[in-house]
């Protein structure tokens, strides 16, 4: 089973919008020659391939109700 949140991003905008929000100082920059775990990454490779189970909760509200769990 694929689980996926309701929104699309970059991956370096929401590794961005995580920082930003536990308050990490380092600037966010994307590099299209990057690898992740060996591969290089398109703009779709991180997307649920099909069907996948989407939650409703933003990467915004996630962001919020962890931090409020902490």
């Amino acid at each position: 089973m694929e689980i996926a949140g309701p929104e699309r991003a970059p991956f370096n905008e929401i590794i961005a919008r995580y920082l930003k929000a536990v308050g990490g100082p380092r600037e966010v920059m994307s590099d299209p020659e990057a690898r992740y775990w060996g591969a290089r990454v398109s703009e779709h490779s991180l997307d649920p391939l099909g069907e996948a189970r989407l939650d409703g909760i933003g990467l915004d509200e996630w962001l919020r109700r962890s931090k409020a769990a902490a």
